[in-house]
């Protein structure tokens, strides 16, 4: 089994499945939503309840306290500042923003960094290797190749590297999401929806039934947003 499950349920929710098709969606600092588009890479926010396109083109994006981040299909990184995206040194696969002030992410050889600090701060090498990694305001999750599941605790808006010290966390996810108020969701290799049922540590994980594959997941603030297999684009209201 994927996960030692303990508990499932059926998520009861009020069920809007949103026009257009995506690869990769954030929802963070007071459900601010962003996505990218999955065969031109562009990208887009919810205003009013439509999706505006932004001026640019990123593989992810992500948006949380740490503001508006994202990186391109050549790994540079990029922070939204006023409608354009500023380049930022480094180079990352993937890029959380939920942190209280630090975005952090990985790198193309799964190599684990955080930026503590503001303009022309440097980014912090965290040990181990991730795969996916995620900020929620007091700790970070991530998971590795082998779809192992980790968490990093002590994660303050001063020491964005936290306790330096990974623990394990039970089960096997392919991708995982916090959100700022330290829920936690992932999905597995087979495109099932899990959320922990006792964050922000865990003593297990129950899968969330949500009657079709999915493949990205982001929750905040009682909205829980779905992107499926086929692309496609739901919003979840608790």
């Amino acid at each position: 089994a994927e996960l030692e499950l303990g508990k499932s349920r059926r998520l009861r929710c009020i069920l809007l499945v949103v026009p257009g098709s995506l690869k990769q969606i954030d929802v963070g600092e007071r459900t601010a939503c962003f996505g990218v588009e999955l065969q031109a890479m562009e990208i887009f926010t919810l205003y009013s309840g439509a999706w505006t396109r932004i001026s640019g083109s990123l593989k992810h994006v992500s948006v949380g306290p740490a503001g508006v981040w994202g990186v391109n299909a050549n790994n540079y990184i990029y922070r939204l500042d006023n409608g354009d995206w500023v380049p930022v040194n480094g180079q990352l696969k993937q890029v959380d923003a939920g942190g209280t002030v630090s975005p952090a992410g990985v790198n193309m050889f799964d190599d684990i960094f955080c930026l503590q600090g503001g303009e022309g701060a440097s980014w912090t090498n965290l040990p181990g290797k991730l795969k996916y990694y995620s900020c929620g305001l007091n700790s970070c999750w991530g998971v590795n190749s082998g779809n192992l599941i980790y968490i990093m605790k002590g994660v303050t808006s001063n020491t964005c590297a936290g306790s330096l010290k990974w623990e394990q966390v039970s089960g096997y996810l392919s991708m995982i999401e916090v959100s700022t108020d330290g829920k936690v969701y992932g999905v597995n290799s087979n495109g099932d929806m899990y959320e922990s049922y006792s964050p922000p540590i865990p003593a297990g994980w129950r899968q969330v039934q949500f009657g079709q594959k999915v493949k990205h997941v982001s929750y905040d603030l009682g909205h829980l947003w779905v992107i499926g297999t086929d692309n496609s684009i739901m919003d979840c209201t608790e």
